[in-house]
């Protein structure tokens, strides 16, 4: 539960007011003032209210405020034991709640800051805009649980179950989730800067318009994910199996993607200037449109891939596969094609000179 506070006493220490100079300014009781100073009021009376707002030109919001109540864990317990389930708005900064369970609780806007709850069945648990940073949550269960708009900032989440979970516009920055499951989970437009998604489980996972700049998500299975939308900015995906994933308008530019399963991709429209997909599988990926300009492709395998409309200036092609890939209109000026497999099945370097001169003109 939450409760009204009174930040008269902040205002009035700023302005190093003394009760009775207050009350002298403003013409309310110094009995009034000093029950609000001391948060000692049961009732909040519309006429003083409105002449402390005027006086400290704020809103009735800055001087009266939701705060939440302090709560200890064994109380905690003992109330959810008791069949209690709504902790909306709850203080548990630092609280030790390790192998506990609050599954199906209400902890909406609670304060779980710096917060040990290792091991614990939070599944189905209501944590929308709950602050969680810092908190360690390693090997949690949060199955179907909410996080919306959720502070996760830091956290650590390693091995923690979050299948189903809805995380939307959660800010997950430099959050640790090594081996996390998060199959099938809702991400869409979380912030998850700097975090660490190696070896994570994330099949069908909802990561439409997420920001994962700097992020590392090496040898993650995120096979039908959809990343329409989404910032990879230097990201590290090395290794990371995304068959059939959806990266329509993605922005993947100077990440790495080297070695990177991407058969069957849609990349369609997609930023991949100056990205590193060397040894990369492109097999039957959709590349319409898509910005390859500087682009690393070495020994990459690019077959049945559509390349119609791509920009490759300037791409490394040095091996690459491109057997019966479709460039239809692609831009292939200054690209180095050493060693690749042309889309009728030739290698490069027994091409004619005329072949050599129809391909400047891609």
């Amino acid at each position: 539960m939450r409760k009204i506070s009174c930040k008269l006493k902040d205002f009035m220490e700023k302005r190093q007011l003394s009760q009775y100079q207050l009350a002298k300014n403003t013409g309310i009781s110094v009995n009034a003032i000093s029950r609000l100073y001391k948060e000692e009021f049961d009732r909040i009376d519309c006429n003083t209210a409105e002449v402390l707002c005027n006086y400290f030109g704020c809103d009735l919001g800055d001087l009266f405020i939701m705060q939440a109540e302090g709560i200890k864990e064994d109380e905690l317990i003992e109330r959810y034991d008791a069949g209690e389930r709504d902790f909306s708005g709850v203080d548990l900064g630092g609280a030790i709640l390790s192998q506990v369970s609050l599954a199906g609780a209400n902890l909406t806007g609670a304060n779980l800051t710096g917060a040990y709850l290792c091991q614990s069945d939070l599944s189905t648990t209501k944590l929308d805009q709950t602050d969680l940073r810092r908190a360690d949550l390693e090997g949690i269960n949060l199955k179907r649980a909410t996080l919306r708009e959720a502070k996760l900032l830091f956290a650590k989440l390693v091995s923690a179950k979050l299948c189903y979970a809805d995380l939307t516009e959660a800010d997950i920055s430099q959050a640790s989730l090594q081996n996390a499951e998060l199959g099938w989970a809702n991400l869409s437009r979380t912030v998850l800067k700097e975090a660490n998604l190696d070896n994570a489980e994330m099949v069908r996972v909802n990561l439409r318009g997420a920001n994962l700049t700097n992020a590392k998500v090496r040898k993650a299975n995120l096979k039908f994910a959809d990343l329409r939308e989404t910032k990879l900015i230097d990201t590290d995906i090395t290794d990371a199996n995304l068959e059939a994933a959806c990266l329509v308008n993605a922005d993947l530019s100077n990440a790495n993607f080297s070695q990177a399963k991407l058969g069957k991709a849609d990349l369609s429209t997609s930023n991949l200037r100056c990205i590193n997909l060397t040894g990369a599988d492109l097999t039957d990926a959709d590349l319409t449109d898509a910005d390859l300009t500087g682009a690393n492709l070495t020994d990459a395998d690019l077959t049945g891939a559509n390349l119609t409309g791509a920009n490759l200036t300037g791409a490394n092609l040095t091996g690459v596969n491109l057997r019966i890939a479709d460039l239809t209109n692609a831009n292939l000026k200054d690209v180095t094609l050493k060693g690749a497999i042309m889309p009728d099945g030739k290698l490069h370097q027994s091409l004619s000179s005329e072949e050599d001169r129809f391909l400047e003109h891609f």
